[in-house]
């Protein structure tokens, strides 16, 4: 249930955050990564702390009227598709190597919605513009290569 304090952008990258959870996780022929769990931890707090969402709704009511409505809307939808998209991914995969290829592909194309977030909503305070910096960076640190 979506949390009622949470404006539509909030809630929505909160969704889309949360969802990248579960691919975020110690890979056992990369334990190496394991060196970045706490990064990740950190990267988590920071991206869903009070400060960064109130950064981030700093700079959507430009995005709530015309003419960039039609922008903010299609953002949202960007993001509210990623935690669907994990869902049906997590549901059709058969054998433990094709979940492992389908996370690598969706751990790239997290990367891709969250540097949507950063190129389209512009004039990021500083905080919440480093965020999505440090968030993309951890997508793509557990990404690897496939």
């Amino acid at each position: 249930m979506p949390d009622p304090n949470l404006t539509p952008i909030q809630g929505a990258w909160i969704k889309f955050t949360d969802s990248t959870r579960l691919l975020l996780t110690p890979q056992s022929d990369d334990r190496p990564l394991d060196q970045f769990l706490q990064l990740r931890d950190s990267v988590f707090t920071l991206v869903q702390g009070p400060a960064f969402l109130t950064d981030l709704q700093s700079v959507w009511p430009a995005f709530t009227d015309q003419p960039r409505k039609e922008v903010g809307d299609l953002l949202l939808m960007e993001l509210e598709a990623f935690p669907r998209a994990l869902e049906v991914a997590n549901a059709t995969a058969t054998a433990e190597s094709d979940k492992k290829k389908w996370f690598n592909r969706l751990l790239g194309r997290a990367s891709t919605v969250t540097g949507s977030v950063g190129d389209i909503l512009d004039n990021l305070p500083p905080l919440a513009k480093g965020g999505i910096k440090l968030f993309t960076e951890l997508l793509d640190l557990f990404k690897g290569s496939e």
